[in-house]
């Protein structure tokens, strides 16, 4: 039997498409160990949106040889798309495959593994059936961008956009909904933008929630100028929608979101969370912010300052601008000092925390809907969920709580997250 060990960087797009070679390797007789482990075959999917995520994919194929030897290592990905030529030159590398092959990668692999079987179309399907070692799915339902942010690189990693069809993604909910899950992430790299047939993301919720019984369907990130009336609305009726929505901003200055080549104003920004917040009942919204953008000064830092602090942002994830020399932001005067652009993360990651800690200290007078995933830690009485607001909650109970939807009365606040009990 071949041993396989999987190792994901980025996106929970590229999350999918890991499960999704795992369970095709599978059915041919491999057999999927921890990353760690001794394995014949190491697949590392790719990042390269930033020069970080892409070192640390080569950190990874150094980490597996080192592990096992004599196994062949293959990379995947972004990374491997972009910069297919500097990764074959590696001589670690077995085999280099990039996001426009990854559908063919079980041919590929069998010039490696002459001995992979042949599985008949008919059980070699496109769906997954699960998440390894999770409790939630995710469900690929669109790829590719034509947005072309000046700093950023994925429309070369992953081309044009295109959308996946609504029978696929119902089958292949109903399937992962039989095997247990109980809750999907529809996922994608601009799901906002979900297209099919002349149906909207909008419609393709109203399908799923009409003919699937998964209890949870949670949104990844929403660009905020797709956040249309209709969806909220949708939001807002149905509880099995998680009231959980992330929603890039990048910036608090007007100026710098048009050099990022970002579709909205900050105005605009506004007007959209304040109507998410408004209508769907205990809602959680988050963001993305970039600092140290070219031309970031000290004013435009202090206007997304101000702008996250009077806005409803309820959290960041603070991001330090990473200077790519195929983004077009590369090419841009006024770069900012690496040190200034670390005192900024700091400032405003502070500034996310504080956010954040407001937002739980309100949730104490709400009961909580919450996933149970499993234990805290080895030998703890406590265990760990998420709430359908995307809140890190631990409770007393039995392992046969595990992947059950528990209502959770908080009790106090705790290292960012909530001690609670059942309600």
């Amino acid at each position: 039997m071949i041993k396989v060990s999987f190792y994901t960087i980025g996106c929970k797009l590229n999350q999918y498409e890991t499960q999704l070679i795992s369970e095709r390797l599978e059915r041919r007789g491999f057999k999927r160990v921890d990353w760690g482990q001794d394995a014949d075959l190491y697949i590392i999917n790719s990042c390269t949106v930033t020069h970080r995520a892409a070192a640390d994919s080569r950190r990874k194929v150094y980490a597996a040889k080192r592990i096992s030897p004599r196994a062949k290592i293959v990379v995947t990905g972004c990374y491997a798309q972009i910069e297919r030529e500097k990764l074959s030159s590696m001589e670690e590398i077995d085999l280099v495959i990039g996001n426009d092959q990854k559908e063919d990668i079980i041919d590929k692999l069998a010039g490696l593994f002459p001995g992979i079987p042949i599985v008949s179309p008919h059980n070699d399907d496109k769906s997954v059936r699960g998440l390894y070692k999770h409790t939630r799915a995710l469900i690929k339902i669109q790829d590719g961008c034509n947005q072309n942010c000046s700093y950023c690189i994925i429309p070369r990693g992953r081309g044009r956009e295109r959308s996946r069809g609504f029978e696929d993604i119902i089958e292949e909910i109903k399937i992962v909904c039989e095997n247990g899950f109980q809750e999907i992430v529809l996922t994608g790299v601009h799901i906002g933008r979900y297209s099919f047939n002349r149906h909207d993301l909008t419609d393709l919720l109203r399908i799923i929630l009409e003919e699937t019984d998964v209890k949870r369907i949670r949104l990844s990130s929403v660009e905020v100028n797709e956040l249309s009336d209709e969806l909220i609305d949708l939001a807002a009726k149905n509880s099995r929608i998680c009231p959980h929505f992330h929603v890039p901003l990048q910036s608090g200055s007007d100026k710098i979101l048009k050099n990022m080549n970002r579709p909205y104003t900050t105005d605009q920004y506004l007007k959209r969370v304040d109507c998410v917040k408004s209508k769907i009942d205990n809602v959680m919204v988050g963001a993305d912010v970039i600092v140290g953008f070219p031309g970031e000064g000290e004013g435009e830092f202090a206007k997304t300052i101000a702008f996250v602090e009077n806005s409803p942002i309820d959290y960041l994830h603070v991001f330090s601008y990473s200077d790519h020399p195929r983004a077009s932001s590369y090419n841009f005067d006024g770069k900012v000092a690496a040190n200034e652009i670390k005192k900024r993360n700091r400032i405003l990651t502070g500034l996310g925390d504080s956010k954040w800690n407001s937002f739980l200290a309100a949730q104490l007078k709400h009961n909580l809907s919450v996933l149970i995933e499993k234990r805290f830690a080895q030998n703890s009485k406590r265990l760990t969920g998420l709430s359908d607001n995307y809140i890190r909650v631990e409770i007393e109970g039995s392992d046969s709580m595990f992947n059950t939807i528990r209502m959770v009365k908080p009790l106090e606040i705790c290292s960012k997250k909530i001690i609670g009990k059942l309600s």
